[in-house]
C-alpha cells in the first residue's frame, strides 16, 4: 500500500514538472546562432605617421563587444585591420564624417578609429564614438570610435548598427549613465538584435567572418 506521504511527493514532483514545462514553452526556443559578423578596423595613423591606438586597444574593444553581444547569440570577428590616413585623425565635421566613406570595405561591418571625434551638434564637446550613414547614401554606414573611448563603446555603437537606440537604464550598453556595475543588453535589446542580424544574414549583405 502506498503511503499518502509518497502520493503527496509524486504530486509535488508532477506539478513542479508541469510549472517547468510551461516556463520552456514560455520562454521558447533556445537562441540559434547567427552567422559570425565580420569587422574591418581602419585606425588613422597621427601626425608621427603612428596609428593613433595599436591593435591590443582594438582587440579588448572586440573582445568586450562580443561578450556583450554573445547571449543574442551574434558573433563579432576582426577581418581586416588597414590604416587609415593622417587626414581623417580628427574628425571635426559632418563632412568628416561623410568623407570616410571613401574608406569603406564592401560586405564587413567597418570600424573607423580616430584620435577625436567632435560632437557636431555641440562643437563645444567630444564624443567617444558614432554610428553614421553617410547623408548622400544612408545605405553607407559605419562605426567611429575615438582613441580615448572605454572598452564599451563599440559595443555600444554596434548596438546602434543592429537597430538599438538609446536607453535610460543605468549600466544599460545603450545609456550613458554608468554606476560601476556591469554593463549588459536587456532581454528586449537582445531580441531585437538577435532578430536584426537574422536579417543581415539572410540577406546576405555580409561576407561570413
Amino acid at each position: 500500500m502506498v503511503s499518502r506521504r509518497v502520493l503527496l511527493a509524486a504530486a509535488g514532483l508532477l506539478s513542479a514538472g508541469s510549472l517547468a514545462s510551461r516556463l520552456a514553452r514560455a520562454a521558447g526556443p533556445a537562441a540559434a546562432p547567427v552567422r559570425a559578423f565580420p569587422l574591418s578596423i581602419a585606425v588613422a595613423e597621427g601626425d608621427e605617421g603612428k596609428p593613433v591606438r595599436d591593435e591590443a586597444w582594438v582587440d579588448a574593444q572586440i573582445a568586450e563587444a562580443a561578450r556583450l553581444f554573445e547571449p543574442a547569440g551574434v558573433a563579432l570577428r576582426k577581418a581586416a585591420s588597414r590604416a587609415l590616413s593622417p587626414r581623417f585623425s580628427r574628425i571635426e565635421t559632418r563632412a568628416d564624417r561623410d568623407a570616410l566613406a571613401s574608406a569603406l570595405e564592401a560586405r564587413r561591418i567597418n570600424v573607423m578609429i580616430v584620435a577625436s571625434l567632435r560632437d557636431v551638434d555641440d562643437p563645444r564637446r567630444f564624443r567617444m564614438g558614432v554610428h553614421w550613414r553617410h547623408r548622400a547614401t544612408p545605405e553607407r554606414r559605419f562605426v567611429i570610435v575615438a582613441a580615448h573611448a572605454p572598452p564599451t563603446v563599440l559595443a555600444h555603437e554596434l548596438g546602434h548598427f543592429f537597430g538599438l537606440g538609446h536607453s535610460g537604464t543605468d549600466d544599460n550598453v545603450m545609456s550613458y549613465s554608468r554606476t560601476g556595475a556591469p554593463v549588459s543588453f536587456d532581454a528586449a535589446q537582445i531580441e531585437a538584435i538577435r532578430s536584426a542580424a537574422r536579417r543581415h544574414a539572410a540577406s546576405k549583405a555580409f561576407d561570413p567572418a
